[in-house]
Formats: structure tokens, C-alpha cells, sequence
């Protein structure tokens, strides 16, 4: 039986440790010498890690890994958000130099506080022994597989067109052009970026770090996002099957294997039943992939258009916006929650007097936790809301826990969450002082989702759910009464109601199975929002809960895979043994299968099929060079020839079109640029019909003395004129134009002149 037991465990320490050294070899042979970019973003990440590393060896004292992967987010997270404070002090522009001379502080800074340099050596062989460097090295092979998977699969389309790409792109080349925050608009010139950028600042931060060059980045930091989805989904849910006292490696690597493929490469049930199930019948196999993030409004058709993405629909499309690059200090926070978790019921575990110490109310672990909360009011405000209320919950357990349902659950509770609440704010009110809020009032929903949608979107975590409930609040609770006999078995059978219930499983199940509940219930909360209520934007007419929908579920389905991946776990390992478990246990294997279809459907579909021939390479930009050349031309003088921000005119347009190419690529700022972008942004759509009509004036006007006013109006310096142009503009006066100043560039079909006032 030893021996049974001891050869799956044998076999996955093989496994983990070859990851690793595979990794390097089997995707050095795939990329080529573009296996470079992949080596030198690892290496900042390294690099970030063991400076970082004294912190989280004290937060993530009883985590397999010490917290080595988490070490790297809090790294990122604390560095680029000071150095995003000096920014704003006008202290520090952000330069390779600049970058890294704050790294490299921070991290010292962190060596001296949590280590001191006499103890530095006895710390550092502390963190290191046998088992923390299995769990070290099985994630960083995980992150290095994946991070070396997801940028090789770019290579078959990776440019950065199309969708968001344009917007998002163009804030990383604004905020490195800028120097300083507020960065500059780089479609609406002479004012601020007015969206959530410490995403992207973040990327541009990486960028200088790592010294790659932007088009290539941008495909790089969406194969890192991918790459921290798969590693940090593994380490949050190994440490929860370790948390509920599941012993072995295999487990606690398979149930973070399942959680990490669930949230990072898995769908829902949409292309089970409209993909795989097409297949038998008459039309066939028709489907497309984005169709499971479009199917509330449009199967059937209605009026009330939603949006539900989750995130391997986002890595494919490579969008690199601000729910998915925060996606990483989502997962960070959750990680810091658990570990907060287990540490507050170790720490004060069994204080029963009513006496209020300090060290019970704040400890130092609120001051990371108000990081994120901060940086999410900065990089994707919904996040905000969200994980507030997670950590609340958080806090309420580990109150009750503590100190049960009394008096001093709830102050110490509402002194935890004033305290988080009040430091994030006061973190992130530079960043609030100098934007405009988007979003306006919270309205009742007018629409509804039809309930067997919401089975297609939801059904596999729901199956999770339920069985989960059971077990722990019916099963595995029974077991005690049903030994009894008589009337004490009756008596004991009453006496547990189902707030008792409830009760016993805050105060008595381990760590891992209440936090496993919070993330589930928080989740449904987040699917059932917007069933009752939604945020009015400008997207009201057909789609009024659709920004709602998207930002609130797409936490929800993270939190669902985590929790799915260790309830899949931990039902096998229950104490409840009856023969009813087998069905539960076979109905969960199908829901981890199920949603393994999308990425069937949706890789090869953006990817071509993965054919060797059609791989393209990293350049993001490859393809205005092949489609476009001479404006790839222009985009290169541009960058090599003018520094600073000046203002450079070119064609408005619509959202998602090719119009505004120069100032996405560059960074320098146009007077107008995609239509629906800046109305959501500016929020008043006078502002920029007024700037589209001032576009169309200089362009096509001949009145000479107006073109020139409008064009101080906007401190113009270059004006564009390409094919774009004359396509947008079709009575452009070019010999107008020509006159106002200098043709400095020239192709066939791009010019471009510098204005001579």
C-alpha cells in the first residue's frame, strides 16, 4: 500500500523538476532567438522576486513556496506604484535608469526591514530546504512552460490590431512618451489619459525594465499575464488543499493543475452545446469561439446585449486592457487573503476576553492588502468594489473564528475594513484627484437573463457549488448524528437547523473549505447582480447591462475556477464515504472536462491552426509594415526624429478602425481620436463632436486664417496626410496644406509636415 502511494508521488517530483529544464530546451528549439525576449522578461521577474523575497517568506510563512511566485506581483506592485508617486511629483521620468535604481531600493528596503543585514545569511537558509524548493521549482516551471506557450502562440498573430489594441498600445507608448503622470492623451491632445492606466504604466514600466522594444513587449506581457494566471491559480489552491490538511504533493499539484487550466485556458458550456453537440446535427459544426462571450442578447436576438468574457477569450484576443493586465494583482490579493486568513486564526485563535488589542485589529499585512485595493481603483475600478467586499467577508470569518458571534467580531471586523477602506483611498488619491469618474448612477435592471442561459454560462460552477454545499453542509455534518441511536440521535438530528449548520462550518471546517465559501458565494453574488440592478454608462440603448455584466462576472469566473479546482480535491477526500459521493465524484470529472472544449475552438481559430508555416514572430507592428509601409515608415521617423509630445494632426474615426495608426504607434497626441472611446472617457459628447468637426475644418476648409487658428488652438506641429486622410477626407485640400509649412517626410503615399506658424 506504501509503495502504491509512494510512485504517483515519485512521479510527480520527476515531473516538476524536469518542467523546468524542459521548458528551456523545448521552447529554445520552437522560438529561436526570440526565445530572448522570453529569457530577458523572466529574468526581471526573477530578479524582482528575490528582492522581494524577505517580505512574502513573512506573509507566506506556512505556503509551500514561501510565497517565491506571489514575491514577484508584490514586487511589481509596490515598485512601479512608487515610482508611479515620484511620476506624479514630477521626481522621476521613467527611464530605464530611473526604472531600476527604484527596483532595486525597494527591494533593498525590504532586505533591511523584514531581514536586517546581520541575519541576512541564517534568513535566507531558513527559507531554503527541501520541500520549499520542490514547490519553488515546480511554479517556476509551470510560469516558464506557460509564459514560453503563450508568447509562442503570438507569433501566428501578433498584431496589434484590431479590437482594443489601437487604445491600448497607444496608452503604453503615450506613458513612456509622457515620462511623467498623468501621461497625455495620445487621441485627445492637451489633456490627460481619463481611463484606469496603471495597467498599461505597469506594462510600460516592464518594458523599460526589461529594455525590449514596445511591439514586442505587448505580446510578451500577454503571454505573462497568461503565464501568472496558470502559476498563481496553482499556488492559491495547493496552499488551500494544504490549508484543509490534505498531505502528499500530488493532491495539492493536481488541484491547483485543475484550478489554474479552469480559469486560464477553460470556457463555459456554450461550446458544449452549440459547438460540440452542432457536430450531430444537419447545419454542423459552424462555430465561433467569441460566441460564448456574446450570447445573453444575441441567442435569440433582444434588446438587452451582453457581454460575459472570462479569461482565456482575452488571452487569445490578446487585448491588453485593464481587466486582464489586473488580473494578476487580483490573484496576488487573493493569495494575500488566504495567508491572512490561516495567520489571523493562528495568531488569536482562542482569545475569548473582550480586551481590544492592537496587533488584533491592525497588522502589517493591511497595508499590502490596501496596495491592491488602491492599485485596482487605478487600473479597473470595478475590481475595487469587488475585492473590498471579499476582503470584508475575509475579515467577518476570521472574526468569527477568533472570537465567535459576538460583540468583538464586529468591531474588530468594521476597524479591519475601515482601516483597508481608508488607506487605499488616501494610496490612490493622487491618482483620484487628477481623473474623472466614468461611470454614473446605479439603476434597477429592465432585462433579465433567461434561466437556462444562465445554465449554459454557468453550469459546471453551479454543479461545483451544490456538491460542495452538500458535503459540507449536509454529509459530512450527518455523520455525527447518524451513529447515535434512539432518542438522542433524533435530538441531535433537530438541534442541527440549518443555521447551526452554517455555524459549524465558519467555526469548525479548516481555512481552506471557508475560503473556498467565500470565493464561491462572492462569485454568485457577482452573477447575480446584474439580474437585479447595473451601472448606467453611455452604452444604455440595447446594452445597458453590459459593461455590468462583463466587469462583475468576469471576477466571478476566477474566483469559480479556484474554488472548483479544489472542491474537485476535496471531495476526494472527504470523510463522507458514502456511496453517493461516487456520483458526486463522477459528476465533477465531467464539469472539469466539459469546459475544456472552448480552447479547442478558440486557439486554432485565432492562431491558424498552429501551422508552422504561418508562424509570423513578435513584431507587432509587422503588420502595418506589410500592409501599410509607408505609414510603417512614418512611424519610425517619428520615433527616431521627434521627442517629447508634440501634437501631430491626423485622421479621426470611429472606435475599432485603423484611423489614429500614427498616434497609437508613437504616443504623440492628435486632436481627435476613436469616436466612442473618448465619449465613454470625456463623458460629454459636445467636446468631441466640437474636436471632429475642427479635424474636418482643417483638413478640407480653404479658409487659411481659420485652418491656422485651429491649428494653435490645439498647438499643431505636424500634420499627416496619407491614404487614411484622403479616405476620411475626401475634399482634402492638400496644397492648403502644404503651404502651412514644411514636408519633412515623404513617401507615395504619406507625408508629413511640420507646421511653420
Amino acid at each position: 500500500m506504501e509503495k502504491t502511494k509512494a510512485f504517483p508521488e515519485f512521479l510527480v517530483k520527476c515531473l516538476s523538476y524536469f518542467l523546468l529544464p524542459l521548458s528551456m530546451v523545448l521552447w529554445g528549439i520552437k522560438l529561436k532567438n526570440e526565445f530572448i525576449y522570453v529569457l530577458k522578461w523572466w529574468a526581471v521577474f526573477l530578479f524582482i522576486g528575490f528582492l522581494f523575497l524577505p517580505m512574502t517568506f513573512r506573509i507566506f510563512s506556512t505556503f509551500t513556496d514561501k510565497g517565491f511566485m506571489f514575491s514577484k506581483i508584490i514586487g511589481l506592485a509596490i515598485s512601479s506604484f512608487i515610482f508611479w508617486l515620484l511620476s506624479y511629483a514630477k521626481l522621476l521620468d521613467i527611464t530605464p535608469a530611473h526604472c531600476w535604481s527604484v527596483t532595486v531600493a525597494a527591494g533593498l528596503a525590504v532586505y533591511v526591514v523584514f531581514f536586517g543585514w546581520k541575519k541576512f545569511y541564517r534568513n535566507i537558509s531558513g527559507i531554503i530546504d527541501k520541500d520549499t524548493f520542490f514547490w519553488v521549482f515546480t511554479g517556476e516551471g509551470l510560469f516558464l512552460f506557460s509564459l514560453s506557450f503563450w508568447t509562442y502562440l503570438r507569433g501566428f498573430n501578433p498584431k496589434i490590431e484590431g479590437l482594443e489594441k489601437f487604445m491600448d498600445y497607444g496608452f503604453v507608448n503615450s506613458i513612456l512618451r509622457s515620462g511623467y503622470v498623468p501621461p497625455k492623451d495620445m487621441w485627445f491632445a492637451g489633456k490627460p489619459i481619463n481611463y484606469y492606466y496603471f495597467g498599461q504604466y505597469v506594462t510600460a514600466f516592464l518594458t523599460r525594465l526589461s529594455g525590449l522594444e514596445t511591439e514586442i513587449s505587448y505580446n510578451v506581457m500577454m503571454a505573462t499575464l497568461f503565464a501568472f494566471s496558470m502559476a498563481l491559480c496553482f499556488t492559491i489552491v495547493s496552499n488551500m488543499l494544504r490549508e484543509h490538511g490534505i498531505e502528499g504533493e500530488c493532491p495539492a499539484v493536481a488541484g491547483g493543475l485543475i484550478a489554474a487550466v479552469l480559469v486560464s485556458i477553460g470556457g463555459n458550456l456554450h461550446s458544449f452545446f452549440y459547438g460540440f453537440l452542432a457536430k450531430f446535427t444537419k447545419e454542423g459544426d459552424k462555430y465561433w469561439f467569441p460566441d460564448a462571450t456574446r450570447y445573453i442578447g444575441y441567442n435569440p436576438p433582444t434588446d438587452d446585449k451582453t457581454i460575459h468574457e472570462f479569461p482565456v477569450y482575452s488571452f487569445v484576443v490578446s487585448d491588453l486592457h485593464a481587466h486582464v493586465i489586473n488580473m494578476i494583482f487580483v490573484l496576488t490579493l487573493i493569495g494575500v487573503l488566504l495567508a491572512v486568513f490561516g495567520k489571523l486564526q493562528r495568531k488569536t485563535l482562542g482569545n475569548q476576553d473582550d480586551k481590544y488589542r492592537l496587533n488584533e485589529i491592525f497588522f502589517p499585512e493591511i497595508l499590502l492588502i490596501s496596495l491592491f485595493i488602491c492599485i485596482f481603483q487605478m487600473s479597473n475600478y470595478w475590481d475595487f468594489p469587488i475585492y473590498l467586499t471579499v476582503t470584508l467577508f475575509v475579515f467577518i470569518c476570521a472574526g468569527i473564528r477568533n472570537y465567535g458571534f459576538r460583540k468583538k467580531t464586529t468591531v474588530v471586523t468594521v476597524l479591519r475594513f475601515v482601516a483597508v477602506l481608508l488607506l487605499s483611498l488616501l494610496f490612490a488619491l493622487p491618482f483620484n484627484l487628477s481623473f474623472e469618474k466614468i461611470a454614473s448612477t446605479v439603476r434597477l435592471a429592465r432585462n433579465h437573463s433567461l434561466p437556462h442561459q444562465l445554465l449554459v454560462l454557468w453550469g459546471y460552477q453551479l454543479t461545483f457549488v451544490i456538491v460542495f454545499f452538500i458535503a459540507i453542509l449536509y454529509a459530512e455534518q450527518n455523520t455525527a448524528w447518524k451513529r447515535l441511536r434512539g432518542t438522542e440521535r433524533l435530538k441531535a438530528r433537530n438541534e442541527l437547523t440549518f443555521t447551526v449548520r452554517i455555524k459549524n462550518v465558519l467555526e469548525k471546517f479548516s481555512t481552506g473549505d471557508v475560503f473556498a465559501v467565500i470565493l464561491c458565494v462572492s462569485a454568485m453574488g457577482l452573477v447575480l447582480i446584474p439580474e437585479i440592478v447595473y451601472v448606467k454608462d453611455i452604452y444604455e440603448n440595447g446594452y445597458a447591462r453590459a459593461n455590468t455584466m462583463f466587469k462583475l462576472t468576469y471576477q466571478a469566473f476566477i474566483m469559480f475556477g479556484l474554488a472548483c479546482g479544489y472542491i474537485f480535491i476535496r471531495i476526494r477526500k472527504s470523510i463522507y464515504k458514502e456511496p453517493k459521493l461516487v456520483l458526486a465524484k463522477a459528476l465533477t470529472v465531467i464539469m472539469v472536462i466539459l469546459p475544456m472544449i472552448y480552447p479547442f475552438y478558440a486557439i486554432p481559430s485565432w492562431y491558424k491552426n498552429l501551422d508552422p508555416q504561418k508562424y509570423e514572430g513578435l513584431d507587432g507592428l509587422a503588420f502595418m509594415k506589410n500592409s501599410n509601409p509607408d505609414d510603417y515608415e512614418l512611424v519610425c521617423w517619428l520615433r527616431e526624429n521627434v521627442q517629447g509630445q508634440p501634437v501631430v494632426l491626423e485622421a479621426n474615426g470611429d472606435s475599432y478602425t485603423y484611423n489614429c495608426r500614427i498616434s497609437m504607434a508613437t504616443g504623440l497626441p492628435t486632436i481627435q481620436g476613436w469616436y466612442t472611446h473618448e465619449w465613454l472617457w470625456r463623458g460629454d459628447i459636445t467636446l468631441i463632436q466640437e474636436r471632429i468637426s475642427d479635424v474636418k475644418a482643417i483638413y478640407e476648409s480653404d479658409d487659411l486664417e481659420m485652418t491656422k487658428e485651429l491649428l494653435r488652438k490645439y498647438s499643431v506641429e505636424y500634420i499627416v496626410i496619407g491614404k487614411t486622410e484622403h479616405e476620411t477626407f475626401p475634399e482634402l485640400n492638400e496644397n492648403k496644406l502644404m503651404g502651412l509649412g514644411t514636408v519633412v517626410f515623404e513617401r507615395p503615399n504619406a507625408k508629413l509636415i511640420k507646421v511653420e506658424y
